[in-house]
């Protein structure tokens, strides 16, 4: 019976889905560093440490890994956003309330939004889409959906308790991920912090820009009186 590093029994299942996410890792990082068409299964073979047959018997194409490769990332992406809106406060007292929790949300969405790797996966199924039908189909169905669930039923429940005036929480919804996410696009993507360069988390600038914008939507959505 075969046992690792730590002396752990191993199984061939286990052994087997090691290599598999070790291919997927790879052929993330070498997909979005080089693109599809420049990208062979070699190349993906070559950045981990497994064989071309092995790469090919767990995937049988390029398409067919390219294609589970983006599903991984994008189910990961949006189970750390759905996770975003946890934590609901057991208190809702006013405006300050809902601000406060708000705040919180719209910094928990940042931290997965702007990420190097959610910029990766958006950059490459941008530039990738318009030649891969099943791509565009497969992002469709996964993500272009009117807005989470979740954060509707959050904003729901904070204009049941009086905190904020909303008459339709799947549009506000949609208004606060598009104000959310807009302040960190404009500083990676617009130049005011590269993707690569020190961190824009928890940076003072983005700071300031996410409670801005939070606090106009608030502002916008604040019961009257």
């Amino acid at each position: 019976m075969a046992t690792d590093a730590a002396g752990a029994v191993t199984t061939p299942s286990r052994g087997r889905q090691a290599k598999r996410d070790a291919i997927m890792r790879a052929a993330f990082e070498v997909f979005a560093g080089q693109g599809y068409a420049a990208t062979s299964l070699d190349d993906i073979a070559s950045a981990t440490p497994v064989s071309r047959q092995t790469v090919y018997n767990h995937f049988g194409d390029k398409e067919t890994l390219f294609l589970a490769v983006v599903d991984e990332r994008i189910s990961a992406n949006l189970e750390a956003l759905r996770g975003t809106t946890h934590a609901f406060p057991d208190r809702v007292g006013g405006v300050d309330d809902a601000a406060r929790y708000l705040n919180e949300v719209a910094r928990r969405i940042t931290d997965v939004y702007a990420s190097p790797d959610t910029a990766s996966l958006r950059l490459l199924v941008q530039t990738e889409a318009p030649r891969h039908p099943k791509l565009l189909a497969l992002w469709q169905k996964r993500v272009a959906t009117p807005v989470w669930p979740a954060l509707i039923g959050c904003l729901a429940r904070l204009a049941h308790a009086g905190a904020l005036s909303i008459d339709d929480p799947a549009r506000a919804a949609g208004q606060f991920v598009t104000l959310v996410t807009g302040a960190s696009w404009q500083m990676t993507e617009l130049g005011t912090f590269a993707l690569a360069a020190p961190p824009l988390f928890g940076s003072p600038e983005l700071e300031s820009a996410l409670h801005a914008n939070v606090s106009l939507f608030v502002r916008a959505y604040a019961p009257a009186g």
